[in-house]
């Protein structure tokens, strides 16, 4: 993949045409209304070479419950992997899903995953 923007809005964008709630930068405001829903962070990363980098990505589940959150974390995983040779160069789980509560929204459950995204910037 080639691309010319953040990653999170890739990803997010990707989410979205996929049928997924998602969200990166914002996590909406009426969450409880779109759950499940995902958002997208990167946490990180580094210069593979000269036009390969490699994005720490985190994926927020926000669900009804946990274990909602947990099963529809899972099932990203899958989506994750399959990235490969689709949007991106390579793409890994590098931290399966675990439960995960934001202090931001107490009554909404949250599972998160971790993953690398190989992409060519250039």
């Amino acid at each position: 993949m080639r691309y010319s923007k953040d990653i999170e809005t890739a990803l997010y964008e990707e989410l979205v045409r996929d049928g997924y709630s998602a969200s990166a930068h914002i996590i909406p405001s009426s969450l409880g209304n779109h759950l499940p829903h995902i958002h997208v962070v990167r946490t990180g990363g580094y210069e593979t070479d000269m036009v390969i980098e490699t994005n720490q990505v985190d994926f927020d589940v926000y669900a009804d419950n946990a274990a909602d959150a947990m099963e529809q974390a899972s099932l990203l995983c899958g989506w994750v992997r399959e990235l490969a040779g689709y949007i991106c160069y390579a793409s890994g789980i590098t931290t399966l899903p675990y439960n995960n509560p934001d202090p931001r929204h107490p009554n909404i459950a949250r599972a998160t995953l971790k993953a690398q995204i190989l992409v060519r910037t250039m």
